[in-house]
Formats: C-alpha cells, sequence, structure tokens
C-alpha cells in the first residue's frame, strides 16, 4: 500500500530555527527528521493520556471522511485555498 504525504508548512522564528539545526546536525539527522520525530513522540504521549477524552478517534474521522466526500465527491481542490475563501467570501458579501 503507497502511503501517501501531506506537505506541512511551520514558520519558525531565527533563534529557534538556529537551534533546532545546531541539535538535529549535533545527532546526525536533518532538521526534518528531528521535527517528525519530535512531533511523533509527542503525539504518542498525547494519545495514550493527556487528550484521551477528546472526540478524535476513529468515529470522528469517519465522519469527517463522509463529509469531505459528501462535499466534495471525490474532488480534488485545486488551487490556493486563501484564494478560495477570498473568493467566497467575496461572494457572500454581493448576495446581501
Amino acid at each position: 500500500m503507497e502511503v501517501t504525504k501531506k506537505r506541512f508548512t511551520l514558520d519558525l522564528d531565527i533563534p529557534l530555527q538556529r537551534r533546532l539545526k545546531v541539535i538535529a546536525a549535533l545527532k546526525g539527522i536533518s532538521m526534518r527528521k528531528y521535527c517528525l520525530v519530535a512531533v511523533e513522540k509527542e503525539l504518542a504521549k498525547d494519545e495514550t493520556r493527556e487528550i484521551k477524552s477528546l472526540p478524535f478517534g476513529e468515529e470522528a474521522l469517519k465522519r469527517l471522511a463522509s463529509l469531505r466526500a459528501e462535499i466534495f465527491g471525490g474532488r480534488k481542490v485545486t488551487g490556493d485555498s486563501t484564494e478560495l475563501i477570498r473568493e467566497a467570501r467575496e461572494s457572500r458579501s454581493k448576495a446581501l
């Protein structure tokens, strides 16, 4: 089974980025790898104890997938989402 990936952009303050770069280099890994390991570790910790009561389990993910299918019908949204939101707001403003 092929694993699909999603891009995630994170803006860091320069001092934080430098710290990240130094520590990753000292460990002999990329900043990307360091961040992936850190996020995985934090997610595992939260999922096992701190955030169990939140409704983000399998059922919520299934509801989200169903809603996405209902709204988009399998179509891929192309273009900049910011632009799509702006257009929707303009359209809504004109209707008022």
